[in-house]
């Protein structure tokens, strides 16, 4: 299970990095990057296996709770911070769906 989330970190942490890397250095961005994801990402795989549910909603929902985190750790705009987060996860969910990643 923790090899899909090595796998996330592949995907999201470099997308931090493309938005937030005029904003901060590469250990920050890494590091609290690796942070944020490990805080939502058990979140999503522990709710999604105890109940079930909708996992397109619970990404979304784990999207936000992202963009909070960006936001409350970086000096950017809410709209930039929620681009942030939807994009990093539709790009890692998707490649997860597809079997690429």
């Amino acid at each position: 299970m923790w090899i899909h989330l090595l796998k996330t970190w592949l995907v999201e942490i470099p997308i931090l990095w493309l938005f937030l890397r005029r904003n901060d250095h590469l250990t920050s961005i890494v590091g609290l990057g690796a942070l944020i994801n490990v805080s939502t990402w058990t979140f999503l795989v522990y709710y999604y296996y105890q109940f079930g549910g909708n996992i397109y909603f619970l990404e979304l929902l784990v999207a936000l709770v992202e963009s909070l985190w960006i936001r409350s750790l970086w000096s950017i705009n809410w709209p930039k911070s929620v681009l942030i987060g939807l994009v990093a996860n539709a790009v890692s969910f998707g490649l997860g769906w597809s079997g690429i990643l």
